[in-house]
């Protein structure tokens, strides 16, 4: 059975006082819900953005239906009204604005999957020891160039201090003479992917954490990536304050 306090500390459930007030076998029923959201809603993203090219609304509308019900179920308020909200604009909205919107809602919703597959992974495979100190030296490794910019932008000015590179031969070369604090690993990349490097790297001795970079919130994605050692993810399109959130909760920044 899932943690109560761990489900508790995810932003995107809300109120918490509705779990708080759950008792063992609420709490199973609410993981049982929890399974189903987890197990379905890939399939469900899917059926949507494939309907958006050819603008088909009805099905567009069946499956936004059936992710705000989960998402509704699971407490999720302020995610499950913006799902209401996409869905009786469907039929209206034009089509541009609309795949805007959705592709905002479903980053979203791929990190609540995710974040409650963590809460469930997290009990068998252990949380990692954070670390605590002033400076944090941080490894990203994407084969966009497009993203490590961003990152940097994001950093600048910050206590982080980061080093971006393109390819894990490259980023294992680094790790020969250098170390860090975190690292942040696309999954998909070409040569070596971040499943890959992410193994080499625990194989090395590093010990630190590491943040994975997705898009698929699949089960069989996320469990794949924290048997490698991951501990935690970045959604895809990646987002300033969603990036520092998880630095500050994996590295333990002290403020000043």
């Amino acid at each position: 059975m899932v943690s109560k306090k761990r489900l508790m500390a995810l932003s995107e459930l809300s109120p918490g006082d509705k779990i708080e007030q759950l008792d063992n076998v609420g709490l199973q029923e609410y993981t049982e819900r929890m399974n189903c959201f987890i197990d379905n809603y890939p399939a469900l993203e899917r059926g949507v953005k494939d309907a958006l090219t050819t603008h088909d609304v009805g099905t567009i509308s069946k499956d936004l239906l059936a992710i705000w019900d989960m998402l509704d179920k699971l407490y999720a308020e302020r995610l499950a009204k913006r799902g209401f909200d996409l869905l009786n604009s469907a039929k209206e909205a034009a089509a541009e604005k609309l795949e805007a919107d959705l592709t905002a809602f479903f980053t979203d919703t791929s990190a609540l999957s995710i974040a409650l597959q963590m809460v469930q992974q997290v009990v068998e495979y252990g949380s990692p020891e954070a670390v605590e100190k002033r400076e944090y030296n941080i490894l990203a490794v994407d084969d966009a160039a497009f993203f490590l910019g961003a990152l940097k932008s994001f950093l600048a000015g910050t206590e982080y201090k980061v080093t971006c590179l393109t390819s894990g031969v490259t980023a294992l070369r680094y790790l020969s003479a250098h170390t860090a604090d975190l690292f942040i690993l696309d999954i998909e990349m070409p040569e070596m992917d971040g499943y890959t490097l992410a193994s080499k790297i625990k194989a090395m001795g590093f010990q630190a954490p590491i943040i994975f970079l997705t898009g698929n919130a699949s089960k069989e994605y996320v469990a794949k990536a924290i048997k490698v050692g991951g501990v935690d993810f970045i959604v895809k399109p990646i987002d300033k304050a969603r990036v520092l959130t998880k630095l500050k909760q994996h590295l333990k920044v002290n403020e000043t």
